[in-house]
């Protein structure tokens, strides 16, 4: 519970946000004769394997061959360590800027302690 003193109180501000266009709108084109997958320096052979697609009756071959094409065309927004992750560039996505009311910043004086 606060007390009526310590109370926030919200000042109502305005916070611009620009969206992209419909992400939809920009999706490459699929083929429907997927090509043969070709390994690649993100792509190898044991991150695939991790993915555990090739399980008996999980997906049709052709499916298969879809989803690593699909991954492939993709493969710049998977991050398998570390130093391949990014952020959001920004041009899709403008950075978020929260307003703020002009002020005085406040601290408490410390509670005196006696050593004990």
């Amino acid at each position: 519970y606060k007390k009526v003193d310590r109370k926030v109180k919200p000042v109502p501000g305005i916070v611009l946000c620009r969206f992209p266009e419909n992400p939809l709108d920009t999706l490459p084109i699929l083929s429907p004769h997927v090509p043969e997958f070709v390994l690649t320096s993100r792509l190898t052979a044991e991150r695939i394997s991790k993915f555990n697609i090739d399980k008996p009756g999980f997906l049709w071959p052709e499916e298969e061959k879809l989803f690593l094409h699909i991954l492939k065309i993709n493969e710049r927004s998977i991050a398998f360590t570390d130093s391949e992750r990014g952020i959001m560039h920004d041009s899709y996505f403008t950075l978020y800027v929260i307003p703020v009311v002009p002020h005085v910043p406040w601290k408490y004086k410390n509670i005196p302690i006696p050593p004990g």
